[in-house]
C-alpha cells in the first residue's frame, strides 16, 4: 500500500506535465503549428515510451514484477493521454487500442506473476509500436 501513496502522485505528476505539453485541444495540436513543433511535441511522448519500455523489458529479465506494472501503468497513462490529444486516423486510433490492449495484458500477467504471459504481452506492445510508427510515417509521405 505504501508503494501504491508513493507512486500514484508520480503517476498524477507526469499526467499533468502531459496534458501541459500537450495542450488542451482533444482535436489535437492547433493547425497553425509548424511541422517542428508537431514533432517536438511526439517526441516528448516518445521518449517517454521508450524510458518505460526499456523500464519493462529490465523488470521481465530480473522477473521484477512491481516494475513491470508500475512502467506498464504509466504506459496506460501516455497512452490515454496520447490518444486524447493526437488521436486523429482510424489507423492511428486502432493502434492505441491495440498498446492498451497489449499494456493491460502485460499488467495483469505481472499482476498473477506469470513471466512468459508478460513477455508475450510485451512483444505484442512492441508490435503495436512498429505498426504505428509505420501508420505515422507513411502519413508525413
Amino acid at each position: 500500500m505504501r508503494w501504491c501513496l508513493i507512486r500514484t502522485p508520480l503517476v498524477l505528476a507526469l499526467a499533468a506535465s502531459s496534458l501541459a505539453l500537450a495542450g488542451d485541444d482533444p482535436q489535437g495540436p492547433p493547425r497553425g503549428k509548424s511541422v517542428a513543433e508537431q514533432i517536438k511535441e511526439s517526441k516528448v511522448w516518445m521518449d517517454q515510451k521508450l524510458v518505460r519500455t526499456q523500464n519493462i523489458l529490465a523488470g521481465l529479465t530480473r522477473a521484477d514484477y512491481d516494475a513491470i506494472v508500475e512502467n506498464g501503468r504509466a504506459m496506460n497513462i501516455i497512452n490515454y493521454l496520447e490518444g486524447y490529444v493526437k488521436a486523429d486516423t482510424p489507423e492511428y486510433k486502432e493502434q492505441l487500442q491495440v498498446f492498451k490492449s497489449s499494456t493491460s495484458g502485460l499488467i495483469r500477467s505481472a499482476r498473477n506473476k506469470n513471466i512468459e504471459g508478460a513477455t508475450l504481452a510485451y512483444t505484442q506492445l512492441t508490435i503495436s509500436c512498429v505498426n504505428c510508427h509505420n501508420i505515422v510515417r507513411d502519413q508525413k509521405k
